[in-house]
């Protein structure tokens, strides 16, 4: 957002922190973390992110999660759906300056004390031949040289100063979790232009006494840091407390549960393994329960708690884990006051033996404790177009948002994301615009595209996993890839990024499907973490009926695509519809639009039933259309139109002729024959095709042009 936009909004902030900070003196924490009154410190944070307590009351000192980002500033508000879900989050920053003759970007800023606490950025920089890019620089207080001067790739990905598990490569992007705490300010800035970024932050309340970063901390404090990576990379198992379990066969429409001792207490580990003869079918039908002191906290099938649907993939993280034999265990901190229960219900048709087991021991309850939270939610397939906000939960009350799962099932072999995440916080809800507004769904989720997904994308580390990479079809070509085609599934936990709210939370994100075709439809389920007061309400209620369902397979995605309305129009397979490309430019003078062609008949059809059409009137006019989010060469295929009035046009990809005085000439209107335009390699992150009238055939009566779809084949390297 701009630098203007950008200041404004910590008006509310600071004052939203100020009305909390006058009851910092009343919060004890747990020992390990900032106590009222305390200094926040490179060290306390290192303590506070391998603490599993920290999360389970309100923080102390409180602070608001924000974040910066490269988000496609044409986003405005909700009203406008053109712009709000505009693509293309690229390259946007709050401002440029220069200082010390250096051009730099102003990527993140901020007045006042706080914490940056995550930073995500690609392995390439514009295009994904240059892995270098350029530098990055942290200015702390207020100071006219930087504290951090760094290459932004090697930061994120581990190879510069900061290694693993505090800066890590993922798939195609890196993330730092680094804590980097300021007393005053800071303003992190890019050279030469910024690419895509994620830059998570804490905001404190004015006068919160922080001790700023200085990068010889890495070295006073590297006891204190390899200890922590080495708890937040390989969690032991909770020893001590009370240990309860069951082993039982739960009948259909049946249920088991284990009460907890009375309280105050807190379930400090918990483990779940399931057998059955259909497995898919027990982990999306088999529901954890959990009550604490009468609330309902945990509602979700075991399977989507675990990021575990349609089978077992193993994985773990700092939280979660589930192992090849199929146990799942949780480690999330769980506190009640008086008392508690955990129950597993089977809605499936058959039975299913469940194994649980519990560990609990002595935790203090306050009137600052909050309850763990776990909701699920699920709708029927959604088609392509148009986008829309997914809504994971809305919370009203207080608490803190730790983690969620995007579950999605696609019946294609292509990519399914770039769906921005949208995360509203009190006063975010007057200005209807978020304080987190991200670049994209795989972004959020720690990694990045360039290339659409196989099963050597999967990936886990502490707050981090990409559990499941489609690749499921077993009839697929012989030597081709499945790619994402079947379930993909992300998770995303947090502990310094955790984002408390007071009076409400919402986090939404797009359903956005990078093909807009009539058969890419997607299937979605949400899963939401976090912590709450009891008094907190949210609107996601049990979905029993959902989850006694059949697990949804791709069959069932296609055949939704295909009951459509929209299903009777006909679509090149894997087109992208010219009519729909947003990022185009015509010429001055020049009059286009779309033509609808529903009525033609086979074998005269056009993709989606419709074109674009450029009314030129003169050689020399253009239209020129970027293709957005493209990193590998590709096979590019053009689906004109010909037509009687139709002219000559010189085709360009990225600047280069690649077809020259291509004649639309025909005297009937029709579909054209398809233009190979040969494999081409993007121009940066884009594919540029211009077309350009020539002349016209002698035949013809104008120079008119119209485009119906291109297809973009897949990387030249899996052919």
């Amino acid at each position: 957002m701009n630098g203007t936009v950008h200041r404004q909004w910590h008006a509310p902030a600071a004052r939203f922190v100020r009305q909390v900070a006058a009851m910092a003196t009343a919060w004890v924490l747990l020992a390990g973390t900032v106590r009222a009154g305390d200094e926040v410190s490179f060290a306390s944070l290192l303590r506070e992110m391998a603490d599993r307590s920290a999360l389970t009351r309100w923080p102390v000192p409180p602070y608001r999660s924000l974040q910066a980002s490269s988000y496609n500033r044409a986003a405005k508000t909700p009203d406008e759906p053109g712009g709000w879900f505009t693509n293309g989050d690229c390259g946007f920053v709050i401002r440029t300056e220069t200082n010390s003759g250096r051009k730099e970007c102003i990527l993140m800023e901020h007045d006042g004390p706080g914490v940056i606490t995550r930073v995500w950025t690609p392995y390439f920089y514009r295009s994904m031949g240059n892995r270098k890019g350029t530098n990055v620089r942290v200015y702390i207080d207020g100071e006219a040289e930087p504290r951090l001067t760094a290459n932004l790739i090697e930061l994120v990905t581990g190879k510069g100063a900061v290694k693993p598990p505090f800066a890590q490569y993922t798939v195609r992007a890196g993330d730092l979790y680094l804590p980097i705490p300021f007393a005053k300010s800071c303003r992190i800035t890019q050279e030469e232009g910024a690419f895509y970024y994620i830059i998570n932050y804490r905001a404190y309340a004015d006068g919160t006494r922080v001790e700023s970063f200085r990068p010889e901390m890495l070295d006073r404090h590297k006891a204190l840091m390899e200890e922590t990576g080495k708890k937040l990379t390989d969690p032991s198992a909770f020893s001590g407390g009370k240990g309860m379990s069951l082993a039982k066969s739960i009948q259909p429409k049946q249920s088991e549960s284990l009460d907890l001792p009375p309280g105050p207490g807190a379930v400090r580990h918990l483990e779940i393994r399931l057998q059955a003869d259909n497995l898919a079918q027990a982990l999306r039908s088999t529901v954890l329960e959990m009550t604490f002191d009468d609330v309902q906290a945990v509602w979700c099938p075991v399977g989507d708690f675990f990021s575990n649907v349609n089978g077992i993939d193993p994985f773990r993280t700092w939280q979660r884990e589930v192992k090849a034999d199929g146990t799942m265990i949780c480690r999330w901190v769980m506190p009640y006051r008086t008392g508690g229960s955990v129950r597993l219900q089977n809605l499936a048709a058959a039975p299913v033996m469940a194994e649980l087991k519990a560990a609990v021991s002595a935790q203090e309850w306050t009137k600052d404790s909050l309850h763990f939270r776990t909701n699920w939610w699920t709708d029927v397939p959604y088609p392509p177009r148009p986008p829309r906000d997914m809504t994971f939960i809305e919370v009203k009350g207080r608490g803190v948002h730790v983690g969620d799962t995007l579950v999605v099932l696609n019946p294609l072999w292509s990519w399914w994301g770039e769906g921005d995440e949208k995360i509203y916080v009190d006063g975010d809800f007057d200005h209807r615009f978020p304080s987190h507004f991200g670049t994209g769904s795989e972004d959020y989720y720690g990694w990045a595209g360039g290339e659409v997904p196989t099963r050597r994308d999967e990936f886990c580390m502490p707050f981090l996993a990409n559990v499941r990479v489609g690749g499921q079809k077993r009839d697929w070509p012989a030597g081709k890839q499945p790619y994402t085609h079947g379930y993909n599934i992300c998770t995303r936990t947090r502990s310094l990024d955790a984002t408390p709210f007071e009076k409400r939370f919402r986090l939404d994100m797009e359903a956005f499907n990078m093909i807009g075709t009539p058969d890419a439809y997607l299937q979605y389920a949400l899963v939401t973490h976090w912590y709450g007061d009891p008094a907190a309400t949210h609107n996601r209620p049990p979905m029993p009926d959902w989850a006694a369902k059949s697990v949804p397979q791709t069959e069932d995605v296609a055949a939704a695509a295909t009951a459509a309305p929209a299903a009777k129009a006909f679509a090149i397979k894997d087109a992208i519809e010219m009519e729909g490309v947003k990022e185009v430019k015509l010429s001055p003078g020049l009059r286009a639009g779309v033509q609808k062609i529903g009525l033609a008949l086979p074998p005269h059809r056009w993709s989606g039933e419709s074109q674009f059409w450029a009314r030129a009137t003169k050689p020399g006019e253009w239209a020129a259309f970027t293709l957005l989010e493209q990193y590998q060469p590709r096979q590019v295929t053009l689906y004109p139109t010909v037509s009687y009035d139709y002219g000559l046009l010189d085709i360009y990809v990225n600047d280069k002729l690649v077809v020259a005085k291509w004649d639309g000439y025909d005297p009937a209107s029709r579909p054209g024959k398809p233009i190979d335009l040969g494999v081409q390699v993007p121009d940066g992150n884009v594919l540029r095709l211009k077309f350009v009238v020539a002349g016209k055939n002698e035949k013809s009566k104008g120079y008119f042009f119209g485009l119906d779809a291109v297809v973009l084949g897949e990387q030249a390297k899996d052919k």
